[in-house]
Order: C-alpha cells, then structure tokens, then sequence
C-alpha cells in the first residue's frame, strides 16, 4: 500500500487519487479550500448563494423556501440554522429515520424545535429496513445501504410532493476527502451523485428486489422521475460549495443551541462529535477497514492533518490505535438474527487479503505496518 506523503489516505481508497508528489487529491483540495491568495474565492461564492436563494424565497411565505435533510448530527442541525436564522429562509426539515437511532440522536433531533422549523421525519417499514440491512451487510458489504438511500431519496420525493424546488445539502465529500476532479467542484447534488457517491456501491433499488422484497416495498426508496425533477425544477446545493466547510466549528455551534455529543467517540472513530446518530455505524467502519485498510478515525485525522491542527506523525499514531475497532456486534447480530460464527464468515467475504493477514489470534492486521 501506498500512502499520501501528507495526509494517511491509502491508495487503496475508492476515487482517490495521487500527484507525481505523492500527494492524494483531498489533500490538494484542502490547500485550494484554505488558501486565500491561491485558491478558492469564497465571498465569491457567499455572494452566489445569495443570490440563488433569493430566487427561491417564497415572496408571500405561503410555501417552504427550501428543504434541510436533518439527521440529528451536527452538521444537519448547523445547515438548518444558518438557513433559518443567517439567511433568514423558511425550511422544512425532513429525516429519513435511522433504524439504529441512538439516543443522542433522538435527543438532538429536539434541537429543531428550538430552532424554529416545521419537520418531516419519516419512518419506512422496519420489517423491510430488516432485511435490506441484512442484504447490504451479505451482498454489499455495508449495512448502511438503505440509510444512504434513504437519506439521498426521501428528501428529494418530499420535494417533489410538496412542490419545493431547493433542498440545501452539506459538504461535497468529493471535496473533502478526495475524488474525482470534475467531482470536487460540483456544487450540485442530483441523482447521478447519489448514483455514484451516496453509499449504493453500485446497488440501485430493484437489484433489492428478490422473494422476499417486492419493488412496491422500495417505493420511498425509489427516486423521482426526470419528469417530475423538472416538473418541480428540484435543485440540490452543497453547502459546503458556498462556505468553508469545517465540521468542529458546525459542532461547536450546535452545541451552543443545546446539541449533545456522545461521552466517547465510537468504536474506530476518534472524535466524539461525529456518527452520533446510528448505533452500529462502527460495524460499517470496520467493514470499510478490512476493506480498503482505513476507517473512520482517517477520515476524521485526515481532515485535522489539513486543517493544520495536527501533525501527520501524531495522526498516525491515532489512526494504528483506533482505525478498525469494532463494537455492538452482538446486538448487531442479535437484529439480524444471525450468529457471531456466521457474521465473521460474512464480514471475511469482504476482507482484501491482498493487504490483510491473520495474526496469532486469528484476527485481521495489515500486512505491512501504516507508514
């Protein structure tokens, strides 16, 4: 495995990319998203979304101006105050909810309310939720799968039925942690994103489908036609296309509006103000490491490395104690209805034995240590 000189993204990360340096393209993105002479001209930018919404302001308030998906962490509670109180937009908030709700999360999802918007939080059938975990964990290798879907779908029908055309997304992840050039730039979210980015690994709805899941079970999970799209002229913004996106400073806001972090980060992550919201979002980081040889603990040292609040030696020491870290995994099981036998045999389908080996005590390390 090759590793970024400056960042700890491996090249086995999907959509990354590294200069004739050694340097992954985040990191590039980073120095463009901070450089004020050389980079990204953001009052430019501020400017350009002024003028956007006030396109879309309902001139006599008798219609939502925009949509904010809302999960209960802290960027989702930050995007819909700035929409509601900075730029002064009437939003309609909508969460797709999350079958592993934490408490946390439900306690902060209460934060709407003293923000002052109306909410949508829709809720599909648990027993379908159920299965299609179960299928992303088997055939996918990601739980999560419906989540994402979800999460990237509900919003936009929502849109459609209540004929609001501006849903306000947050950061543009190809930004932050690497992809695509033509990617990292897009300050649109439509359904080729969510397509290739939200988390369906090439999954579309009906490839769900099967003897015991019909295509009428998925129908919030199936997006609305181009038709539609254009009947209502639905138009999904990053945020963080707009402003500089930085996930402690939308912390350290929501936490003065009353928004509570967990008491210690989750298991393979290092921050305890981020994946407050699901429960067994550390099965899914685990999965990504045995993967691809990183988790979530690099995704967020990564983003401290670039901000310039650590040093990479310091990161990496974080990320060789914390990245691949699993818990709840006989609640998991317990959901699922399966054993911890047949969730090893599941996960370790999924294990790239090109970077992994078993230790002495049969668990999955690196072959060669993170450098």
């Amino acid at each position: 495995m090759r590793y970024c000189k400056s960042c700890l993204f491996p090249d086995t990360k999907p959509d990354i990319y590294f200069d004739e340096e050694g340097i992954c393209d985040a990191c590039r993105s980073a120095k463009k998203k901070h450089n004020h002479q050389e980079g990204i001209d953001w009052s430019s930018r501020e400017k350009e979304f002024k003028e956007i919404i006030e396109k879309y302001r309902s001139k006599d308030g008798s219609k939502y101006d925009c949509i904010v998906p809302v999960s209960g962490g802290k960027d989702s509670v930050f995007q819909t105050y700035v929409m509601k109180v900075i730029h002064k937009m009437n939003p309609l908030a909508v969460t797709f909810d999350q079958f592993d709700s934490t408490p946390e999360s439900k306690y902060n999802l209460e934060i709407l309310k003293e923000i002052g918007v109306d909410h949508i939080h829709f809720t599909m059938n648990p027993k379908i939720i159920r299965k299609l975990v179960k299928k992303g964990f088997e055939i996918v290798g990601d739980p999560y799968w419906v989540n994402h879907v979800g999460i990237f779908t509900v919003p936009v029908k929502i849109a459609v039925a209540f004929n609001i055309p501006l849903i306000i997304w947050g950061e543009n992840s190809q930004l932050e942690y690497g992809g695509p050039a033509a990617d990292r730039e897009r300050k649109v979210l439509d359904k080729r994103w969510r397509q290739e980015f939200s988390g369906m690994r090439g999954f579309r709805e009906e490839d769900m489908v099967d003897g015991d899941i019909k295509l009428s079970d998925l129908k919030c999970l199936i997006y609305p036609s181009d038709e539609e799209i254009k009947r209502v002229g639905v138009t999904g913004l990053f945020y963080g296309y707009f402003f500089k996106w930085d996930t402690a400073k939308n912390a350290e806001l929501a936490k003065n509006l009353g928004w509570k972090e967990l008491s210690k980060p989750q298991a393979g992550s290092w921050v305890s103000y981020e994946n407050i919201d699901m429960k067994f979002i550390g099965i899914r980081e685990h999965l990504k490491w045995i993967k691809f040889g990183y988790g979530r603990a690099t995704d967020q040292v990564n983003i401290y490395i670039r901000n310039g609040n650590i040093k990479r030696e310091e990161g990496l020491k974080i990320v060789k104690e914390r990245d691949g870290k699993i818990e709840h995994k006989k609640e998991f099981c317990n959901y699922l209805g399966i054993s911890d036998n047949e969730f090893d045999r599941i996960r370790d389908g999924f294990v790239n034995t090109d970077i992994f080996k078993k230790d002495e005590k049969g668990e999955w390390i690196l072959k060669e240590p993170r450098i």
